[in-house]
């Protein structure tokens, strides 16, 4: 039975306690977890609570916001090098001694990941006679000004390379869309996507999404995702597991900026619409649906029909040195590298970043059990 009165009441107290410009990260969090609750009350009864919708909802700006966002997280912290350099190695791996070489990226954003990429495919011996990367995103205009920087640093580098632009949403994306090609050794990027193919509770959404990606033929498949459990179908538990996660997390951007930073608060708001997501959104609405690597686990061996690559010491030292290139001014270091092991514990199955002992994100490799003659329905003709 409804309360409204109790639920005014405990949102309005949590309001005065809580600040996006608090003295502290908890206070700073709590804000976030504040609104997100409130903008959770005004859906449930628009009749009782009226609470304005937050702006990137109504201007469509959100991806320009969290694109900042990424930068500077990318400058100050070692979350997205961990991510990117680790997927870096894999596919660097899979394509040694290959001649052409493409890679599909499901979410490209600005193209952090590709600059170094590009410096280590050149500084081989014999580097690839052709470098391709098919950029999926949803803006027109961030996939030119990505392709056309991209292409500007593969020429400096001397580098044969050619950008694809596909411009659609993630779900929308067939097989003749991606251009793949006879003669390609095929590597997938999917950093941070799979986790909004969850939003179908009988798995037939991420299912066909992994049959796209069979259907590429690759040789690999990366997979990064935040290492947490943010997808149950009880609001107290995504309540609970999320406010774990994000309290690392934002301890961690606490220790890498000073108060009133505004880079820090930049960064916090974009993990701030991720919590707003989790915890005010149901249904389609609601695409942070994360996960951890056991389930993923699961779904890419039972859904899917892929089979994990070992991480290898490489991979591994890689990322440790990129840990040891922070040094945080106004707190401890206390991001650490650790190893995922397989079901039957002997192999690396991928790593895991964590933060004081809190694990926030884990990298993968995977390939497809059998390549050969895939029958999955994204096996199309392009119209």
């Amino acid at each position: 039975m409804k309360n409204i009165p109790a639920v005014n009441h405990f949102v309005s107290k949590l309001g005065e306690l809580a600040s996006p410009r608090g003295d502290s990260s908890i206070t700073r969090l709590a804000s976030y977890y504040t609104e997100a609750l409130a903008l959770r009350v005004s859906r449930i009864w628009p009749n009782i609570f009226n609470i304005s919708t937050p702006r990137e909802i109504n201007l469509n700006s959100i991806e320009e916001d969290n694109g900042t966002a990424l930068r500077l997280l990318n400058q100050a912290t070692p979350i997205p090098k961990v991510i990117h350099f680790t997927s870096n190695e894999i596919l660097l791996r899979t394509f040694e001694g290959k001649d052409r070489v493409h890679v599909i990226d499901f979410d490209i954003k600005q193209g952090l990941q590709w600059p170094s990429f590009f410096q280590s495919l050149a500084s081989r011996p014999n580097p690839p006679s052709h470098v391709r990367i098919t950029g999926v995103g949803e803006s027109k205009q961030d996939l030119i000004e990505t392709g056309a920087r991209l292409s500007g640093f593969a020429e400096a580098l001397n580098l044969e390379f050619e950008f694809h632009p596909v411009v659609d949403r993630l779900e929308d994306v067939r097989l003749w869309m991606l251009h793949v090609k006879e003669g390609e050794t095929v590597g997938i990027n999917c950093v941070l996507q799979l986790h909004k193919m969850l939003y179908d509770r009988t798995g037939g959404a991420l299912k066909d999404f992994l049959g796209l990606i069979r259907s590429t033929n690759p040789s690999v498949v990366v997979v990064a995702e935040q290492e947490s459990e943010h997808n149950d179908v009880v609001l107290e538990k995504r309540v609970a597991n999320s406010l774990k996660y994000y309290s690392a997390v934002f301890d961690c951007i606490d220790s890498v900026f000073p108060l009133q930073n505004s880079n820090r608060i930049k960064i916090e708001e974009s993990f701030g619409r991720e919590i707003r997501n989790i915890i005010a959104c149901e249904g389609l609405e609601r695409f942070e649906r994360h996960v951890g690597f056991d389930q993923w686990w699961r779904s890419m061996t039972e859904l899917g029909g892929f089979r994990n690559i070992e991480i290898n010491d490489r991979e591994f030292l890689q990322s440790q040195m990129i840990l040891k290139m922070y040094h945080h001014p106004y707190g401890p270091n206390l991001f650490k590298v650790e190893k995922r092991r397989s079901e039957g514990g002997a192999a690396t199955a991928g790593i895991t970043l964590t933060w004081s002992d809190q694990p926030l994100y884990t990298v993968s490799a995977w390939t497809p059990r059998d390549i050969a003659g895939t029958s999955s329905s994204y096996q199309q003709q392009q119209p």
